[in-house]
């Protein structure tokens, strides 16, 4: 469970970034465009609709929100480059499908980063940390990151047998995110990974094109993997974080009184998302296990060999000044978290 300070202090900063209640805000008509490659009742999906909440109503209908769920207006790379365009104002998606624009973005990815999902809160709550982030981001991308979605550990599914060790890998086509990132992890594990485009991934496992995918409980929720999966192993390699990205051009273009409105929005509706990731995460595994899934948790000795392997690519990733600084800045606030 997240510690007691991280949840008092997500509730306060929701407060101190809310309009001043004793002045009444007048909003600039406008519609804000919104999407996402995921479905509705995704993580994506329930954090926009709040967020299209919170902004209908404190501006009294004056600023409405149009969302694009499923993948209506392409992929997380495209969403990337429409927000740029300012085609779309509003974006959210998978932190490492952000990495072909905003390289330092990998700075959230490293393989065995994080292994808690406290560790996840602290660095994603520290203000230096993500003003640094965000700032590299919108110059790498044109695209600015207002918050930060945390959700399960990214695990490996697949319909051959169980995965209990890096040899058990051996000959299994495994479905990876094709990120560089995600691809050079693999191939540190042992395989060669198969990246394809997310939307062919259910079909490809289906006839099997590939054996497996990897990815957390509740996107294995949300697609009925168990419909063509049977086996899953926890292998703790990267925790899923996904960004609430905006077209930077026009979120600097907007009067300050709905520039706080965004933002407050979008930390508010972060907030909630963080406060039920966990049981979200819980209650997909159980799921999982409900209808038919067999779930593999690896032995310590044998998650440290993983851990190994997946650690050292990390060289080939922390080159530039800015990756260093920022991988730096997250290891020192994990190291200076209370010990348990």
């Amino acid at each position: 469970m997240k510690h007691w300070y991280l949840i008092v202090g997500a509730v306060l900063v929701s407060a101190m970034l809310a309009p001043n209640l004793g002045v009444a805000q007048t909003y600039k008509k406008q519609t804000i465009m919104a999407a996402s490659a995921n479905t509705p009742g995704s993580n994506h999906g329930v954090l926009l609709n709040r967020f299209k909440d919170i902004v209908e109503k404190e501006s009294n209908g004056a600023v409405t929100v149009k969302i694009y769920l499923g993948g209506t207006m392409g992929d997380e790379v495209a969403n990337v480059k429409q927000l740029r365009n300012k085609e779309l104002h509003i974006g959210t998606l998978f932190s490492g499908n952000l990495t072909p624009n905003a390289p330092t973005a990998n700075a959230l990815c490293l393989p065995y980063l994080f292994t808690s999902m406290d560790e996840a809160y602290a660095v994603l709550s520290n203000e230096d940390f993500l003003k640094e982030l965000a700032d590299d981001v919108a110059k790498e991308s044109g695209t600015r990151p207002l918050g930060w979605m945390i959700g399960g550990w990214r695990s490996i599914t697949n319909s051959k047998k169980p995965i209990n060790t890096l040899e058990d890998m051996q000959g299994l086509k495994i479905r990876v995110s094709p990120t560089a990132m995600q691809l050079a992890a693999f191939r540190a594990f042992g395989i060669e990974p198969h990246p394809m485009a997310w939307s062919e991934v259910f079909n490809a496992l289906q006839q099997g094109v590939v054996d497996g995918q990897e990815n957390m409980y509740v996107t294995n929720r949300d697609n009925k993997f168990w419909e063509v999966q049977k086996y899953m192993t926890e292998i703790h390699y990267m925790l899923w974080i996904g960004a609430v990205l905006v077209s930077d051009s026009w979120y600097k273009s907007l009067d300050a009184d709905t520039r706080a409105l965004v933002e407050k929005a979008v930390k508010t509706a972060q907030n909630e998302q963080w406060a039920a990731a966990e049981k979200v995460e819980s209650d997909s595994k159980k799921l999982t296990i409900d209808n038919g899934m067999q779930v593999t948790i690896l032995d310590p000795k044998e998650e440290e060999r993983w851990k190994e392997r997946a650690r050292s690519i990390w060289p080939d990733f922390v080159k530039t000044p800015e990756m260093k600084s920022l991988s730096d800045k997250a290891l020192a606030i994990i190291a200076a978290m209370p010990k348990k």
